[in-house]
């Protein structure tokens, strides 16, 4: 073979050995070539069980590990330490970005413990868990001592040298609980008849209706605001941090309409203030702020809970989903999400505050305000109805101390966002018909409720309904499918409002 030839040869096999370096499945296993690549990883929730009714469900995630098929393994160390996957149903939880990932090919595995869940017993028959007895009719929480390390099932991708991917791993909801002889369980590797707890996709997902370079959107993170420059950095003390650059922002109005009046820049964002953020995850693993909207100019004790039972005319129940609490001297470091909290209307001589509706931006005001006055404004429970997600300034709490709950007295009421599962019955372009809607929200059992979007400004713009695996409006959904929802909840004394259910997020995987 004369030099020419081999010279020909050679480049020709290095070719094939790097060029095999690349997509989701598959490619090279060893020599995959030199340089490393960026890996950003999201986290989704789904597929509910048929029983019970779920209002939360808390994980604790530990390391998430991509095992080379040879060579070390990396691990990543999660953004959040602790998530509720009931919110993931539409929305997504940024676990973070490993920047330095050799080329090569992986597997995946996360470490997953301390579950604990909120439910409604929609059996006719007591659940026991954990050895706590949930009689019918109830709502519970329980916490239990599972853990394990699930790999994540059809994940197996290829770092490319220089190359920049995501992928967001999935939690199966009803592949994790069991409900056998009226014991409910949780199991993170269940091994007959071998469900999958975890399963992966690639980043932006199909009809993601991002821009090129974006891979998810992390939406409604809520905490303590700080800015530097133009980066702001929002904190929670349920979901940890959040930093991102917001120098091609929107800015909406507060609740209260006090704080970033339209139109507004980022010299309204302030800090100390509460406030939520949607932010985007690119595919570099930087952070843009999409939006942001101050809840409140000073750092509170903020609790925001589900709404699960009503005692008129000022007291309710809800299930904790998220909170926020003063630096010094807060009265509710105690409390966690997935705890039951009684929450009583302040009364004499600072009476609560009227209503507030949080529609970060979306036109319920304008277009359906008879919609909306029926919470804005109001002081009493009979604007309040199970299902509906509330933020409340705590300005008195007492611990739990054995069967009775912790109580909370709120003189600021703010309805915020309820997360859920239903299944699409027939849509337009601007709504959608659901059903099968999970129990806890006390529709009538088999009816059929209409989700309103608001479509008319382009897909990303302010005011905009978030589509997610839905290409241009809602006529796009699949009927007979189940999506993943998150609206705001504004419903009428007889509890039929016609539209009652307002989306700012709209997810069918």
């Amino acid at each position: 073979m004369n030099r020419a030839k081999l010279s020909f040869l050679l480049i020709s096999v290095a070719s094939v050995l790097f060029t095999s370096c690349s997509g989701l499945k598959g490619g090279c296993v060893t020599n995959c070539g030199l340089g490393t690549a960026t890996v950003s990883l999201t986290l989704v929730a789904d597929t509910l069980p048929a029983n019970p009714s779920l209002l939360s469900f808390k994980v604790t995630i530990g390391n998430v590990t991509l095992t080379p098929a040879s060579g070390t393994a990396q691990v990543l160390t999660p953004a959040v330490s602790t998530v509720d996957l009931m919110r993931l149903q539409s929305d997504s939880a940024y676990l973070g970005t490993l920047m330095n990932v050799p080329s090569g090919t992986y597997t995946a595995q996360v470490s997953l413990s301390n579950p604990e869940l909120v439910f409604l017993n929609d059996t006719t028959s007591t659940i026991t868990a954990n050895g706590v007895a949930c009689a019918p009719g109830r709502v519970c929480s329980v916490t239990f001592t599972s853990a394990g390390a699930p790999i994540v099932a059809g994940f197996s991708f290829t770092a490319s040298a220089s190359g920049k991917q995501g992928f967001s791993i999935d939690f199966n909801l009803n592949n994790a609980i069991s409900l056998s002889g009226g014991t409910l369980s949780v199991n993170f590797t269940p091994i007959a008849p071998s469900p999958a707890v975890l399963s992966a996709a690639a980043l932006p997902r199909t009809n993601g209706n991002l821009a090129a370079n974006q891979l998810d959107l992390i939406e409604d993170f809520t905490g303590v605001v700080s800015i530097n420059g133009t980066n702001i950095t929002v904190t929670s003390p349920v979901r940890g941090t959040l930093t991102g650059s917001a120098s091609s922002a929107f800015f909406d109005a507060s609740p209260s309409g006090a704080i970033c009046p339209s139109p507004a820049t980022i010299t309204c964002a302030a800090a100390g203030q509460v406030a939520s953020v949607d932010a985007i995850l690119n595919s570099d693993g930087s952070v843009s702020i999409k939006e942001f909207e101050p809840l409140l100019a000073t750092q509170q004790d903020v609790v925001e809970g589900i709404v699960f039972q009503i005692n008129p005319p000022t007291q309710f129940v809800a299930a904790v989903t998220d909170r926020v609490q003063l630096a010094a001297g807060s009265l509710i470091g105690g409390l966690n999400t997935g705890d039951l909290l009684t929450v009583n209307l302040a009364g004499a001589p600072n009476p609560v505050k009227p209503f507030l509706v949080d529609s970060k931006g979306l036109a319920v005001q304008g277009s359906f305000s008879s919609n909306y006055n029926l919470f804005a404004g109001q002081t009493t429970t009979s604007a309040i109805f199970p299902g509906q997600t509330v933020a409340l300034h705590v300005t008195a709490f007492t611990a739990a101390n054995g069967a009775t709950l912790a109580s909370a007295t709120a003189d600021t009421v703010i309805l915020r966002w309820s997360r859920f599962r239903a299944n699409v019955v027939a849509t337009t372009s601007q709504t959608a018909n659901i059903n099968m809607i999970p129990s806890y929200l006390n529709f009538t059992a088999n009816s059929q409720e209409v989700v309103q979007a608001f479509l008319t400004n382009s897909l990303g713009s302010d005011g905009t309904t978030n589509l997610d695996g839905v290409a241009l409006n809602v006529s796009g959904l699949n009927a007979g499918k189940p999506v993943g929802l998150r609206v705001l909840y504004l419903q009428n004394s007889t509890n039929t409002g016609n539209p009652a259910l307002f989306a700012a997020k709209i997810r069918q995987p």
